[in-house]
């Protein structure tokens, strides 16, 4: 078991109570960390759900509505939500079509206090990883708002004299006048297409200086853009390193005509 001790909110929805009421008793048992609501039926556990609950645990056969069309609907406005099948009828038949509805999770109801266990574990598997799917979603979009708004281009690149790119996001195009698709690719070299001539050498000097003493480096060169046109620029980065070696560089460069 996990050793966060972050709550974890579960609907459980079964047509029986008394079920509801004992898997509640013995996932407590298991961890002070669960919260439980239970609901008699898919209809009270639509009422129920919520943007609080981290995993719904649903019965198959239910009157009314099979858990596989309660999951149709809890998918509706909560596509990533986990969702554990936890039924007394098994089958061949019905972990197949729980598994191609999306189900995160199937069990068998069984005797014995193994089976919940087992369930408490498969819960917190769940929830733990759609969390941390969820951390690195809204991690990404900080992250792209960030670039977006920032006067220049991140970048990605081998440390070679040609600086292969294998990522460039932002303003590349009104940088270079190039698209970042068109430098990713190999299109066009950054060293020795985009970087002037005249500053190429000198350029590399100073960043493998900074690079073999593990610093951030800091740079300004002409670059020569797409239309043929020179332009300075400012680029701060920093070497990154794998067994002792650098594998790649990592930075940003914005203009800097307007300071010359």
């Amino acid at each position: 078991m996990s050793t966060s001790q972050e709550p974890i909110r579960v609907l459980h929805v079964d047509d029986s109570t008394s079920f509801v009421d004992l898997t509640a008793d013995y996932l407590r048992r298991e961890s002070d960390r669960f919260e439980m609501t239970g609901a008699a039926g898919p209809g009270a556990g639509l009422s129920e759900l919520d943007d609080d609950t981290d995993c719904v645990v649903s019965d198959y056969e239910m009157p009314g509505r099979d858990g596989l069309e309660f999951l149709e609907s809890v998918r509706a406005d909560y596509p990533d939500l986990p969702f554990v099948l936890f039924t007394g009828k098994g089958s061949e038949e019905v972990a197949s079509e729980a598994i191609s509805a999306g189900v995160t999770d199937y069990m068998r109801k069984q005797p014995g206090s193994e089976r919940f266990e087992l369930l408490a574990n498969r819960i917190e598997n769940a929830v733990e990883a759609f969390r941390a799917h969820r951390h690195l979603e809204q991690r990404n979009r900080r992250l792209e708002t960030l670039i977006s708004n920032l006067p220049g281009m991140v970048y990605r690149c081998r440390n070679a004299p040609d600086w292969p790119m294998e990522y460039v996001e932002g303003e590349c195009e009104s940088l270079t006048g190039y698209a970042a698709d068109t430098i990713e690719s190999g299109g066009v070299a950054w060293g020795s297409e985009v970087i002037h001539p005249d500053d190429r050498d000198e350029t590399w000097a100073t960043i493998q200086e900074a690079v073999d003493a593990r610093e951030h480096f800091e740079v300004t060169y002409r670059i020569v853009t797409r239309e043929g046109a020179e332009r300075t620029v400012w680029e701060r980065g920093r070497g990154v390193y794998e067994d002792g070696d650098v594998v790649a560089l990592e930075g940003f460069i914005t203009d800097a005509s307007g300071f010359e």
